[in-house]
């Protein structure tokens, strides 16, 4: 019950009609008689020492860099060290914040996958989004279609057991007028709130080239950002492209932009950035190096490449 059906000692002890100190000894006694044996599944080839480096030289609260055996299925299991970093960190009575993306996306499909959220035994979870929703005439893709903040957020707070919250706004809009009125909305307000007081925030980290998420929402769009690019932009989180010192570059683009800013996420204690490639390096780079993220899940190649930056 307890090892393989993973219920917890009281609902045990339940169960069985017995006291959860009966529980509790029973199965001390197992590992002791040998009827349960633990066995530590750790990889021979690890990069302790390289998390242990990165997170040294940049103040990180904890680095995970994925041993990657097939280029090809990389995205795969990083999504999976994350979920389990996820499930890992998840306290009761906690708010998490979460954003949008093709990496955020397979996050929480394998908490679906998986069932990692059998693993979370905390409760009152909250998971709010970081950003409006993107509109599906805008998503070039099935799969993007599916990965914005809101649709994320539900899905994951339904796999632990949590409450969720809608940001009913669109994620980008073609007039600042537009944006100043729907932040009026109190719906709109009391959700953008939530987000900026959350306890830990989940990302995806994006590097300004035309085949990023935020390029191709459509062709204005992919302008944008490769102009800004080209005026000192380094990479994009939460829709806002920042410069190697680690701010927002005003532009029009951020202006249109309906979610948290920059500055708000640094003000997230827990702040989880996830991304991997070498076209990303230097995105990620200036991300771990200006504090706009504390945790960094990345693979095994772009965290030596990191290290092998040039400052």
């Amino acid at each position: 019950m307890y090892y393989q059906q993973e219920m917890l000692q009281d609902e045990i002890a339940k169960k069985l009609n017995v006291s959860r100190t009966t529980v509790s000894r029973a199965l001390t006694k197992a590992k002791k008689e040998g009827y349960v044996k633990i066995v530590i599944d750790f990889p021979t080839e690890n990069f302790i020492e390289l998390e242990k480096n990165l997170e040294k030289k940049y103040q990180l609260k904890e680095v995970i860099a994925v041993k990657v055996y097939d280029i090809e299925q990389r995205d795969a299991a990083v999504a999976k060290e994350a979920a389990y970093y996820i499930s890992r960190v998840l306290k009761s009575n906690v708010t998490v914040g979460i954003a949008w993306g093709h990496m955020i996306k397979k996050i929480v499909d394998v908490f679906d996958e998986y069932k990692v959220g059998n693993q979370v035994r905390a409760k009152n979870i909250e998971v709010v989004p970081f950003l409006g929703t993107m509109l599906p005439e805008t998503a070039h893709s099935n799969d993007l279609a599916l990965s914005y903040a809101s649709l994320l957020s539900s899905k994951l707070a339904e796999m632990v057991n949590g409450i969720s919250y809608h940001f009913a706004s669109p994620m980008y809009v073609k007039n600042i007028e537009t944006k100043k009125m729907l932040l009026k909305e109190p719906q709109i307000k009391n959700v953008l709130q939530k987000a900026k007081d959350c306890d830990i925030g989940i990302f995806g980290i994006g590097a300004l080239a035309e085949n990023s998420s935020i390029a191709i929402l459509d062709c204005e769009q992919r302008d944008m950002i490769l102009n800004l690019s080209k005026q000192g932009g380094e990479g994009e989180i939460v829709g806002r492209v920042y410069d190697k010192y680690g701010n927002t570059l005003e532009s029009e683009f951020n202006d249109r932009v309906i979610g948290v800013t920059l500055e708000e996420v640094k003000k997230v204690p827990t702040r989880v950035g996830i991304a991997f490639g070498e076209e990303k390096v230097k995105a990620i780079k200036v991300a771990v190096s200006t504090g706009i993220i504390n945790v960094l899940i990345t693979d095994s190649i772009t965290a030596k490449a990191i290290c092998c930056e040039e400052e």
